[in-house]
């Protein structure tokens, strides 16, 4: 956690290896990780369904019944640009799932989501915790997980 500008992101970035020039911060040989950063990194063009299956090889029967899990099955073969700012969020985290990552990077998850669908990803988050994933994100909000580990940035 910490206001803006003291270094969240950078540190995810960093974590993620991004930009390559880090070498800082050495990569665990075999762990698998997902970064979702302030962009969703969505192709807007391309349909919830092709957005996931090009980007998780995630089978076509795990993608939309991640989606319906999440109650986004009616979005599936829209165009991600015809989407809400918060849709198009949902479906980057939802790429958290099916990617298989065993490490999630998250930048600001909770950013343009509603209640509903914040509640979902703190859910979501645990889950995958309790199945011996791990995760490091920033956020502007306390996170509701217990036994998280907060670190204050002061930039």
């Amino acid at each position: 956690m910490g206001s803006n500008g003291s270094g969240k992101t950078t540190l995810l970035r960093c974590l993620a290896g991004i930009p390559q020039a880090v070498s800082a911060i050495e990569k665990v040989e075999g762990l698998s990780q997902s970064y979702v950063g302030h962009l969703n990194a969505l192709k807007l063009s391309l349909t919830v369904r092709q957005n996931l299956l090009q980007q998780t090889g995630a089978t076509p029967v795990q993608v939309i019944q991640t989606l319906a899990t999440r109650g986004l099955a009616s979005l599936a073969d829209r165009p991600l640009k015809t989407l809400s700012v918060g849709q198009q969020r949902q479906v980057a985290l939802t790429r958290l799932s099916l990617s298989g990552a065993k490490l999630w990077l998250v930048d600001e998850a909770t950013t343009h989501l509603d209640e509903a669908a914040t509640t979902q990803f703190w859910g979501t988050l645990e889950a995958h915790l309790n199945t011996g994933g791990a995760a490091v994100l920033s956020s502007h909000i306390p996170v509701p997980i217990p036994d998280a580990k907060v670190i204050i940035l002061h930039g």
